[in-house]
């Protein structure tokens, strides 16, 4: 019985034929089919739609993404701070910037409303305290009837300490005689306080040419950062990808291996 058993294998050996046995599917071999083609559906899932040549549906700088121009973002910028912000894309900082903006043309000009108040309140108070004529007058001539009691004391003391000093002659567009040392003090504190404000205003300017340069390169650096990220995910999907699957149940195909270029 032995040799003959023996006799069979080894002349099917010799023929060069395999028979090959199909045993009739069980519940385990299909549910192990099922949890195969789960897992393959997820991992396609993963890289997304794919189109009819393989390759996967991302956005490029070819489907419309544009990378933000840094010479536009400064140029918007020196126009108004957070503009360059705002036009890369954060739109967060671009509002302190706005604010800031705002603020400091709201300070702007409330220093000049102010100055210009306390200017009208010391001429009009020279006038009626001093009967000077302030209007036409420059910053010197009412800073010597600030500090002088009337014209006679400029010509005398003034001079004296100047020689270079001109003389004043009394007509009534130089004339000036302060009645009591508070009313003089009066005047120059409202005079102080008009150019303190006047001088505010102008540190305003100065805070708005400041605002300018740091929102300029604030927006050039934020337009360098965009356009290499976008670099960084250009590159990115043009790198192949791979999908692996393996299923023990398929004869033919065990272990499949996919690749998908970007050209």
């Amino acid at each position: 019985m032995r040799s003959l058993l023996l006799s069979i294998i080894i002349a099917t050996l010799l023929c060069g034929r395999v028979v090959a046995v199909e045993f009739a599917p069980t519940p385990v071999q299909d549910q192990f089919k099922t949890n195969l083609s789960i897992l393959a559906q997820s991992d396609d899932d993963e890289f997304g739609d794919l189109d009819r040549e393989g390759r996967a549906h991302t956005d490029s700088f070819e489907d419309g993404v544009k990378k933000p121009s840094v010479l536009k973002a400064a140029a918007l910028s020196a126009l108004l701070p957070g503009l360059g912000e705002y036009y890369v894309g954060n739109k967060g900082k671009a509002k302190y910037f706005f604010a800031a903006e705002a603020a400091t043309w709201i300070g702007f000009f409330a220093f000049r409303t102010y100055g210009a108040w306390k200017e009208d309140d010391y001429v009009r108070f020279a006038s009626e305290k001093a009967n000077a004529s302030l209007e036409d007058k420059d910053d010197e001539f009412r800073d010597w009837v600030g500090f002088y009691e009337d014209i006679y004391q400029f010509n005398t003391l003034g001079r004296v300490s100047d020689p270079d000093r001109p003389y004043l002659e009394d007509t009534p567009e130089n004339h000036w005689l302060w009645l009591s040392e508070a009313d003089q003090e009066t005047y120059r504190d409202l005079k102080n306080q008009s150019r303190d404000a006047f001088r505010k205003s102008e540190f305003m300017i100065g805070v708005a040419i400041v605002s300018r340069v740091v929102s300029i390169i604030d927006a050039v650096r934020d337009a360098r950062r965009a356009r290499r990220s976008l670099d960084d995910s250009f590159g990115n999907e043009q790198q192949p990808r791979y999908r692996f699957s393996f299923d023990p149940l398929n004869s033919r195909q065990m272990v499949s291996l996919t690749v998908y270029t970007p050209f």
